[in-house]
């Protein structure tokens, strides 16, 4: 099942989200996606590839019917899970890594650019404040082990 979310190009987000459902809880990207950090022709951008596997948002199935995983806040969640598995933003020039609090920083900015309501921004943003560190340890040691040593 392939589908399209919020295919308007809204503010930093300049390009749909184009996605593949998988399973129960994983999407596949079907196209590259960007998103401009500030503005929407802000110098520094998120570069989301094809393939990138997403659960959207890594809500608890519990609170599904509150904060479904998909919910309107899905494109800064893909951002935001691009962000943990690579946390590089670019430049036309250049490219620089982030921290964790910058990823989940950008998290925040891109569900106030999408115009998402302030308690629901707050909660998901303090949700991966609190519960993000395995998941950016987990893909820190990947890269780790990936990288040659000397």
């Amino acid at each position: 099942m392939a589908g399209s979310l919020d295919t308007e190009a809204s503010n930093g987000f300049l390009s749909p989200l184009r996605v593949e459902f998988l399973d129960g809880t994983h999407w596949r990207v079907l196209e590259p996606f960007t998103y401009h950090l500030a503005t929407p022709d802000g110098d520094e951008y998120v570069e989301v590839p094809i393939d990138l596997v997403t659960d959207f948002a890594s809500i608890p199935r519990l609170l599904w019917a509150i904060w479904p995983p998909t919910g309107p806040y899905g494109k800064a969640a893909v951002v935001h899970d691009r962000l943990y598995v690579a946390p590089v933003v670019r430049t036309a020039t250049s490219a620089r890594a982030i921290t964790r609090e910058e990823a989940d920083a950008v998290f925040l900015e891109g569900m106030e650019v999408l115009r998402i309501n302030w308690c629901t921004r707050r909660t998901l943003w303090s949700a991966v404040r609190i519960g993000g560190v395995p998941a950016w340890r987990h893909y820190r040691q990947t890269e780790a082990a990936a990288t040659p040593g000397p």
